[in-house]
């Protein structure tokens, strides 16, 4: 996968269902540079919210209703996407848990209208399990914390804050990738579609 641009995502969200539960918080860093775009949401339906999500995420149906606008942050991420002169073919996402923050951009993109612009997704997941095999050992669970400190990664402080998680995402990605750990079988292809 030669000139695919590489980007870490994270998103926080108000409970497990895409389409139903929102989108709370959406951070995304460039691989080729670290720039790092993160943004707060605003909930419409913010009484949709799992108490459970909330607990982790540490956010009170009234943090709920601050941040910016859907379409606002969709078209911003759009621009900074933009900004690798690429195509959704060229682009591959890397999350903790891919296909939960793919299902959550793909259902926020098409709530506005829009396509998700990358085709490409990668997960840290799988990639430490392949890490895992070609070492000889595994970390005891796979939660971003516990995988950060079986690589040897001093983990940045905030958990379930999409900006430190995609900041600690990314240490874990580039310390795999220059480790040489083959990370292709960790790439699927999910084009987003909207009805």
């Amino acid at each position: 996968m030669s000139n695919i641009n590489y980007y870490i995502i994270d998103t926080e969200t108000n409970g497990l269902k895409p389409g139903w539960h929102e989108v709370t918080e959406i951070s995304i860093v460039r691989c080729s540079d670290r720039t790092q775009l993160t943004r707060r949401i605003k909930c419409k339906f913010p009484e949709r919210s799992n108490e459970i999500a909330l607990e982790i995420t540490g956010k009170s149906i009234q943090d709920l209703l601050k941040g910016d606008e859907k379409i606002d942050v969709v078209n911003r991420c759009n621009e900074f996407f933009a900004e690798d002169g690429g195509d959704p073919e060229s682009r591959c996402m890397v999350a903790h848990r891919a296909s939960f923050d793919k299902n959550h951009c793909h259902a926020l993109w098409g709530e506005v209208g829009q396509v998700f612009p990358a085709n490409h997704w990668m997960d840290t997941i799988r990639f430490l399990r392949d890490w895992s095999k070609q070492i000889g050992k595994k970390p005891e669970n796979f939660k971003l914390a516990t995988v950060l400190k079986f690589a040897g990664i001093d983990a940045l402080p905030g958990q379930h804050n999409a900006g430190s998680d995609a900041r600690n995402t990314y240490l874990l990605w580039k310390k795999g990738m220059d480790l040489g750990i083959n990370h292709l079988p960790s790439v699927k292809v999910y084009r987003h579609k909207i009805d």
